[in-house]
């Protein structure tokens, strides 16, 4: 037998060890997936580089020394800052990570002023911030899973769910199963959340995730899929994931390991040199491979995320009586005590309840759903039209017909505009006051001569609804809104 088949049989055969001394290790392991997670996701944007390259640079740092809790905060940091600058619509995970990373932020600063050595401590920390991570990544998919519940989903003609499996390339879903794949999206995100919430059906949630999020990456949404992958180690006993660290490491040719070792020896050159391959790559060589860089941009991250979460499934198989169905394992506790991380929890329920609520209909957790809560055109199912009680969806719908401006001309078009609430018209043409646009407003006919002069579209918008009144265009029928 080899040294290495032993030392995998031997951290295989190993008995279940306490909770405690596994917590390090838990850390770990999710501060490495949440990490590759991130460098997935900025590979699949289309950031500019200063925006994309912090976080990217952050993520190897943790990647380097991933048992640092202070690379693991700074590197929330600049998830948070990728946000902030693409509000008022950053996409949907975009948020969910910006409300993570604001809450854990401000709660972790607090904790490092008055309980350092806890806020240092990798073990410690996990104990804290996988109770709040978990309960927020169920709530997440409680509010995703309801938004889709809605008429519009479930149109044969227009659903999401056929247009986000055609995606994938070579798949055509014949119209007779259009309704099978309707109602098999919406049982798994359904089910995704009811698994995660409960002890004893938590293996089955990663099972049914796995699938999930290949189909999703390979449908072209790598970066969420990437990043979300990485919560799921949250839910899995720490013994799995500590032991996963020895198992994993034999699975690796003996050249990757090398490297690996090599990389980890000379962490501030690796930082450095991985920094500006990404720089050289992504935004100097896919940008010249003209008609491909889409091609490049997108097949470059699937294939990472794939290979990911394909290296962490064999792993997880190898470790599989420690965590099936079965198992007696210690308990993954969603209870959150903090009055700031409670909050957050508060916060990411409202951005998720804010298109019901009449706020918005960007980046609220409602993606590729068809859900529609504006005034006139009101769908979800489960959710009663009186609970709408903010007036920012109100005032009538924008159809724009021409402008003089062309860059306003390119963002409308790219706004792939049909129809668009008023409030997100104003914020659309609120950089350009000095352009003439001709629009309609309700089907009637109107000149904005200039932007600023008309009464309609030149009226300021508040701060809050600049910053969080993001609404997306919309059309009748026949299409995924997305």
């Amino acid at each position: 037998m080899t040294q290495t088949q032993l030392v995998r049989l031997t951290a295989i055969a190993q008995p279940e060890p306490e909770y405690k001394p596994y917590r390090s290790s838990a850390f770990t392991v999710f501060a490495v997936a949440l990490a590759v997670g991130a460098i997935v996701h900025e590979w699949n944007s289309t950031w500019t580089p200063w925006v994309a390259v912090p976080v990217t640079v952050a993520a190897l740092a943790v990647l380097v020394k991933p048992s640092s809790t202070v690379r693991f905060m700074v590197l929330t940091a600049a998830l948070v800052a990728e946000c902030v600058r693409q509000m008022p619509d950053p996409v949907n995970h975009q948020i969910l990570l910006g409300l993570l990373g604001v809450t854990l932020g401000l709660w972790w600063l607090g904790l490092l002023a008055t309980r350092p050595r806890v806020a240092l401590d990798p073990g410690l920390l996990y104990d804290r911030i996988a109770p709040f991570l978990r309960l927020a990544f169920i709530l997440m998919w409680v509010l995703a899973a309801l938004a889709k519940v809605n008429a519009g989903f479930l149109d044969t003609a227009s659903t999401c769910a056929v247009w986000i499996v055609e995606s994938i390339p070579l798949v055509t879903v014949p119209a007779m199963v259009v309704p099978a794949v309707i109602a098999g999206t919406l049982a798994m995100e359904l089910s995704l959340p009811i698994l995660l919430a409960f002890h004893r059906t938590r293996p089955y949630a990663v099972m049914v995730a796995l699938p999930f999020h290949a189909l999703s990456a390979l449908a072209g949404h790598s970066w969420f899929s990437g990043l979300a992958w990485a919560f799921y180690a949250l839910f899995l006993p720490p013994v799995v994931l500590a032991r996963g660290l020895a198992v994993g490491r034999t699975v690796l040719p003996a050249w990757l390991r090398r490297g690996l070792d090599g990389a980890l020896a000379r962490p501030w050159t690796t930082v450095v040199v991985g920094g500006l391959a990404y720089v050289v790559g992504h935004d100097v060589v896919v940008p010249a491979l003209g008609p491909w860089d889409g091609g490049a941009r997108h097949w470059g991250a699937v294939v990472v995320c794939l290979t990911w979460m394909g290296f962490t499934s064999v792993v997880l198989w190898w470790l599989r009586h420690l965590w099936f169905p079965g198992v007696r394992r210690p308990r993954a506790t969603l209870r959150v005590g903090h009055p700031v991380l409670v909050l957050g929890l508060v916060a990411l329920v409202l951005n998720g309840a804010s298109p019901y609520l009449g706020l918005k209909t960007e980046a609220a957790f409602t993606m590729f759903s068809n859900i529609r809560t504006e005034p006139g055109h009101w769908n979800p199912l489960l959710v009663p039209e009186s609970v709408r009680v903010v007036g920012w969806l109100e005032g009538g719908d924008v159809r724009f017909t021409g402008t003089d401006d062309p860059v306003l001309a390119a963002e409308i078009a790219d706004d792939e505009s049909g129809s668009i609430v008023l409030m997100g018209a104003r914020r659309l043409v609120s950089e350009h006051p000095e352009a003439t646009v001709s629009y309609t407003l309700d089907g009637v006919p109107r000149v904005a001569a200039p932007v600023a002069a008309d009464p309609v579209l030149g009226r300021p918008l508040s701060l809050l609804e600049e910053w969080f009144g993001a609404t997306r265009p919309y059309t009748e029928g026949g299409t995924c809104q997305h």
